[in-house]
Parts: structure tokens; sequence; C-alpha cells
């Protein structure tokens, strides 16, 4: 088998350099060809506020792998981690990220698949994670066919609902904003997607939605447009973040 084209263990090593407490790899999943780790770790843990962000849960979107790492290696967490417990997961589908592959080494695209009972390994790592309450999810991802970013948000009380036009209005001074009127099939408008009310009678759920099914207040997918180079998805991404945790800390 060829050699794959990026590898999750520089990932975990810079990581591993600059996170105060370490990743934890206590799940792993096998593959054919190599044993991957399933790997989290924590700042600021027990903190009042909790926040999880999460990244490469599909793998050829490697832009929120990225940020994660420009979050820690750059010290961009540290005004936060006073008053937040952070829960990252830096890689969700790391046989995905090595191959440049949507899907796992099974074939799954595991944010279809956090509706079924018994899920991929990786899913079920995930939906562990969820067993926490958490005040705040964000998901990093990237879009092959959009001109700009957008976001999908959903939560528990209506007026969050700014925070999406907040993150837009400040990611637009780093990249452009879709402003179609259809993204991906669904109905958006000023670049945030119009998501169904009944999410419940759906017949997948992604892993935004089962955040939102286990209690989480605001639950947020950011989408960056891949057509723009690595350090302006990652340096918009940095600013979504930024804007989602000064936002429910009281800076708004």
């Amino acid at each position: 088998m060829n050699s794959p084209p990026n590898d999750i263990e520089i990932i975990f090593s810079r990581l591993q350099l600059s996170a105060e407490n370490g990743l934890s790899a206590n799940h792993s999943q096998e593959t054919p060809n190599k044993k991957y780790a399933l790997a989290k770790f924590i700042l600021g843990e027990g903190n009042r506020r909790k926040a999880l962000i999460s990244a490469g849960i599909h793998g050829d979107e490697p832009s929120g792998v990225e940020t994660l790492c420009a979050f820690i290696e750059n010290n961009k967490f540290e005004k936060f981690t006073d008053e937040w417990e952070l829960t990252f997961l830096p890689c969700l589908n790391p046989y995905g990220y090595e191959y440049g592959s949507r899907e796992n080494h099974e074939g799954k695209d595991l944010n279809r698949l956090f509706k079924e009972d018994t899920p991929p390994v990786e899913v079920a790592f995930a939906k562990s994670i969820l067993e926490k309450p958490y005040e705040l999810t964000i998901e990093l991802h990237e879009d092959f066919m959009s001109p700009g970013y957008y976001l999908y948000q959903k939560g528990t009380h209506p007026e969050d609902d700014y925070l999406g036009e907040k993150i837009l209005q400040t990611v637009k001074d780093i990249m452009p904003i879709n402003l179609d009127d259809e993204i991906d099939g669904c109905s958006a408008q000023g670049g945030i997607m119009i998501l169904e009310n009944d999410f419940k009678s759906m017949d997948w759920w992604p892993m935004a939605l089962y955040s939102f099914f286990k209690g989480t207040r605001r639950c947020l997918t950011l989408e960056a447009a891949t057509m723009f180079p690595m350090d302006v998805r990652v340096e918009a991404h940095l600013a979504a973040i930024d804007t989602a945790l000064n936002y429910f800390s009281g800076k708004k």
C-alpha cells in the first residue's frame, strides 16, 4: 500500500508539545493497514463554562485540524482558560486525514451516522464525549464547492441566533461570505444555513444535531471555502472560534 500523503502522528506530536495536559488516546480505530488513536485533550479542566471544538471528521478537510494546532501553538486559548473548560477532538477521522478521504477506511461518512445505535468507533467515541453537557460545540469543516465562508447553527436559546451573524461579520474581513440563497442543496440566508425545525424526524443526524439532542445550548458548524489558501482558511476559523467564545463570555 502506498504511503499516505499526510501523517496524523505529526499533528499529535505538535499538539502534545503545546497542550499543557497532553493528549488522551484511550480509544483507537483498527484498519487493515494501521491502528489509529482517537485523541482528545482538555484545557482549563473544571471551569464553569464548557465548550467542545472538533475537527477532521471529514478527512479531506484538513483546515480544521490545522486550526486546532494553530489555536494551541499560538496560545490563542490563553485568554479563555480561566473561564472555559475547552475540550478538543483534533481529528475524528485519522485514517481519512492521512489518505485525504472524506470517509473512513470503511467508506463511511462519519458525519451522517450520529443517529445510529451501533455506529463506527469514531462516532461512538465522539458520542461518548457528548455525554458531558456543553454550552457550546464548534465543528470545523470546509467546502470544496463554496466561493466563501458559511455556517450552520442551532441552539436552545433563540437570542443566541445573533451569534452566527456576528461570526460572519468578523470573518468577512478575512474570507468572503457565501451569500447564495442555496448552499449544498439547502436554503441559506446571508451565509447562515436554514435548518429543519423537526430534526428528530430526519433519517440521519450529523454530529451537530446529536450535540443539540444532548442539550448543548449552541451548536456551530463552520465551513471555510477550500478554494482559499490554507493560512486564510485557518485564520477565518480562528476568528470564528474567538468570536464565539467571547460571545458567551459576555464580551459581545
